[in-house]
């Protein structure tokens, strides 16, 4: 490829670059891609990576951080078109659009081991303030669909939601020889994909948030 020498041409450079990495992080683990590589898919050189991302880790926040905005906007619209929707449909629609998108949980499970280290201040930074912005605003359409949560509880469910869709993403990555071992009928309980454990657990903890009795006022004198 030409060196990108216009805004619009970096631009589009860039895109190329969280293209690429994204398909190459769909048949790979992250530990098995190089920056090596991918400049190789693309035809670039090496350093000209390094002129859009400074790390590796830097490479694929930016690629966790298209994948999420794609989801907060669905999540939305999902939200917009379902405004008197049961808490178990809520929870599965939400669980549903993620799972549209199969590269989001593997960089979620990785991004508070992986992809904060050797990140750039100004950068994390930036994705901080997206991720505030992002779980605000689907959390205030939560919020009022479901009249039961109260005022920040629906941003409180989707970092919950977050950390579920680690947890599951986790429990349900096995090499080969393990998910073997699963298969005896003995083993059924740890048998699970990612979608089934996913889903009831989304689905358990609104209605565990909405079923909250509030806490008797504490007695005075």
């Amino acid at each position: 490829m030409r060196r990108a020498y216009r805004p619009d041409e970096k631009s589009i450079r860039r895109e190329a670059i969280l293209a690429g990495a994204r398909e190459l992080f769909l048949a790979h683990t992250f530990a098995q891609l190089r920056m090596t590589d991918l400049a190789q898919c693309l035809g670039l050189g090496k350093g000209t990576l390094y002129l859009y991302f400074r790390t590796k880790e830097a490479l694929f926040l930016a690629v966790l951080q298209t994948e999420l905005e794609a989801w907060f906007a669905a999540a939305v619209g999902w939200l917009d078109a379902h405004p008197r929707g049961e808490p178990a449909q809520v929870a599965r629609g939400l669980a549903a659009e993620l799972l549209r998108r199969p590269l989001l949980p593997k960089l979620q499970a990785l991004l508070h081991g992986v992809l904060e280290q050797n990140v750039p201040m100004a950068e994390a930074r930036a994705f901080a303030r997206f991720l505030q912005g992002g779980v605000g605003r689907v959390g205030a359409r939560l919020e009022r669909v479901l009249p039961g949560l109260a005022a920040g509880d629906g941003a409180l469910y989707l970092l919950r939601f977050h950390g579920l869709v680690i947890g599951c993403q986790t429990m349900a990555s096995r090499p080969p020889e393990l998910r073997a071992a699963l298969s005896d009928p003995d083993m059924a309980l740890f048998d699970f994909g990612f979608e089934d454990v996913l889903c009831g657990a989304v689905v358990d903890l609104l209605q565990g948030m909405l079923a909250r009795v509030p806490a008797d006022p504490v007695p005075v004198g």
